[in-house]
Formats: C-alpha cells, sequence, structure tokens
C-alpha cells in the first residue's frame, strides 16, 4: 500500500505541481498542433506516456549503477543515447507489427519531443527512486494529456467566441489563453515570476 500511495502522490505531483509542459513549455509546440486532433491526440498521449515511463526507468538504472555519469553533459549523452534506443526499438516493433507510417511518424515525433528527454533530468534533480521515477514517467504523460485536453478546449472556446476582434482571433487568443493556464500551473508550483 505504501508503494501505491507514493506512486500516486508522486505521479499527481508531477501532473499538477510538476507540469513541465504548462510551467516550461517543454513539448508546447507538440501539445498545440495535436491539441484539436482526437485521433492523433489519443496515440501521442500514450506514446507519450510510454516513453516517458520507459526512459525514467532505463535513465535511473543506467546512472544509479555507474558513478562515473556525474557530468551534466556525461548525462545528457546517456539520455539521449536511452532514449535514442527506445525510440528505435518502439518504431522497428510498431513497423513490423502495425505496418502504418502513420504511426511510426507520430511515434518519431512523441518520442524526440523535449517533454520525454526532461523527465530524466527532473527525476536525478529530485534524487528520486525507482517508485518515484516509474511515477513521474506516468505523471508526465499525463501532464501532456491534462495541458493537451485544455488548449484543445481553449482553441474550440476561442474559435465560437464572436468577441474576440478579428485581428487577436487564432494565434495571437491562443497564446493569451495559453499564458494565463500556465501562470495558475506555476502558482502551484510557489516559485517566484518577479
Amino acid at each position: 500500500m505504501k508503494i501505491l500511495t507514493q506512486l500516486l502522490i508522486t505521479a499527481l505531483y508531477t501532473i499538477f505541481v510538476q507540469n513541465i509542459v504548462m510551467t516550461s513549455g517543454l513539448g508546447m509546440s507538440e501539445v498545440m498542433r495535436i491539441s484539436p486532433r482526437p485521433r492523433t491526440f489519443a496515440k501521442f498521449a500514450v506514446m507519450i506516456s510510454g516513453f516517458s515511463v520507459v526512459t525514467s526507468v532505463l535513465c535511473y538504472f543506467i546512472t544509479s549503477k555507474s558513478s562515473s555519469i556525474d557530468s551534466y553533459a556525461a548525462k545528457a549523452v546517456v539520455y539521449g543515447a536511452v532514449l535514442g534506443s527506445v525510440y528505435l526499438i518502439a518504431a522497428f516493433f510498431t513497423n513490423l507489427i502495425v505496418k502504418d507510417k502513420e504511426n511510426v511518424a507520430v511515434l518519431g515525433i512523441a518520442a524526440l519531443n523535449t517533454l520525454v528527454f526532461a523527465v530524466p533530468y527532473i527525476n536525478d534533480s529530485a534524487a528520486y527512486s525507482l517508485i518515484d521515477c516509474l511515477a513521474s514517467g506516468f505523471g508526465a504523460g499525463f501532464a501532456f494529456v491534462l495541458a493537451a485536453a485544455l488548449i484543445g478546449s481553449g482553441a474550440r472556446l476561442i474559435e465560437k467566441n464572436k468577441h474576440i476582434p478579428a485581428v487577436f482571433k487564432g494565434t495571437p487568443a491562443m497564446f493569451f489563453y495559453v499564458a494565463m493556464i500556465s501562470l495558475g500551473f506555476i502558482g502551484f508550483t510557489g516559485t517566484q515570476l518577479f
């Protein structure tokens, strides 16, 4: 029961307090691009979650077992190699089993997303245990889903709103909307802006 509680607390912390999509902008371009398309959004969310979990756990095992990986640059090489390897294996099996070029293309975009690459760094800087790394990976995937759902619903509301001047419709209004949501998430973190 203690492990389940630890998983849940870390995942919720990653989703709401440490939502790196909304507080740091990592993966934001993909969130904005994918959120209006529900079919692609579901696939992308599952892939982001999967890559976040697998890379978190593998990077934890590699960096915790090797004392020679101390510098930031060495960790970047290891994390990049792990992420690249996981992507190649996933792409091989996706191409072998599903044989759909669209899925392989979405897989590449999901794997090489800045959100997925940042999760092992966050786990390392927070000195997370294996259970915390697992929960953080799931939480990062759900944080992406939450951000995309909020942005997708906001995009639909902005599109329907007749009170927004034509000059601000579309991208300018969307950036303002995302900025307001991001400020709300930054409020959860407790960090000072100014």
